[in-house]
């Protein structure tokens, strides 16, 4: 089977072309059926085309040139495959990094989840026991103020009887003196000043006090010589209770303002109390 080095197409060998009849110009041909083309066999057997190999060794050395050329783009794709492949490698494996580091992330956050609930009791369980306690202070803060208040009462009924067991006593000592009781009323009032004034470091008034009760001792001294029990000493004595009445009278005047105060509190705080609603 051979084929033609013009059409490609199949032909046959023939004997000998007609233009030829002697042996020695015999010669063998080769006969395209396709384009009638008339090729010699140079081997006398009709077994080779030279057109034929031409066309086959260009045909073949075409595809030597193309396989190169396909070997070369091969060699490339697989380099690229290759270089894809590594890629793929440090991707994957920089994912399993980022997967061990976000399930870490994960057990991290889990464990403060758990100890920001544990916070959040105890917060809540510090803040009942704040608001027990607030309750708690608040009862006993009243629970103080109403001793305070009886405090008060039993410390005013106390001077009250101080008082009156000074003022009995100093009428009685007035009563053996001989006096009347307008001087030791004035030295009473005179001592009030005057201990006030020291309260509130006012020397003007401490001076016109002081003058006062001189004055009043000054008077009951001349008239000792009409009253026998007039002397020095029960003028002291004198002084000294009528101080005494006047320190009680001032503490039982601050025990009173205290107790006003407190009742004060106490109604202002019942004020701001709500209603009790029945329905």
């Amino acid at each position: 089977m051979k084929w033609c080095s013009s059409c490609h197409a199949h032909k046959e060998s023939w004997a000998e072309h007609p233009s030829y009849k002697s042996y020695e110009t015999y010669r063998r041909y080769d006969r395209c059926w396709s384009c009638d083309n008339w090729t010699l066999c140079h081997c006398h057997h009709g077994c080779c085309d030279h057109g034929a190999s031409e066309a086959l060794r260009s045909a073949n050395s075409s595809l030597i040139s193309q396989n190169s050329s396909l070997q070369s783009e091969l060699s490339s794709k697989n380099t690229q495959i290759n270089e894809k492949d590594k890629q793929i490698t440090r991707y994957t494996t920089d994912l399993a990094n980022t997967q061990r580091q976000l399930d870490e992330k994960d057990r991290q956050l889990t464990v403060k989840t758990g100890q920001l609930e544990t916070l959040t009791g105890l917060f809540n369980d510090l803040k009942i026991e704040n608001n027990n306690k607030d309750k708690e202070i608040e009862t006993k803060d009243k629970k103080i103020k109403n001793l305070n208040v009886k405090l008060v009462g039993s410390q005013e009924e106390v001077f009250n009887y101080k008082l009156k067991e000074q003022e009995r006593e100093l009428d009685e000592f007035i009563q053996q003196l001989g006096i009347g009781r307008e001087n030791p009323r004035e030295l009473r009032k005179a001592y009030q000043r005057l201990l006030k004034a020291h309260e509130n470091y006012n020397q003007d008034n401490i001076d016109r006090a002081e003058d006062e009760i001189e004055k009043t001792k000054d008077e009951l001294l001349s008239s000792g010589w009409f009253k026998r029990g007039m002397s020095l000493e029960n003028v002291q004595r004198l002084c000294g209770k009528c101080e005494g009445i006047a320190r009680l009278k001032i503490e039982q005047g601050k025990i009173q303002e205290q107790k006003w105060q407190q009742q004060q509190e106490q109604y202002e705080a019942r004020q701001e109390v709500p209603p009790h609603n029945n329905n």
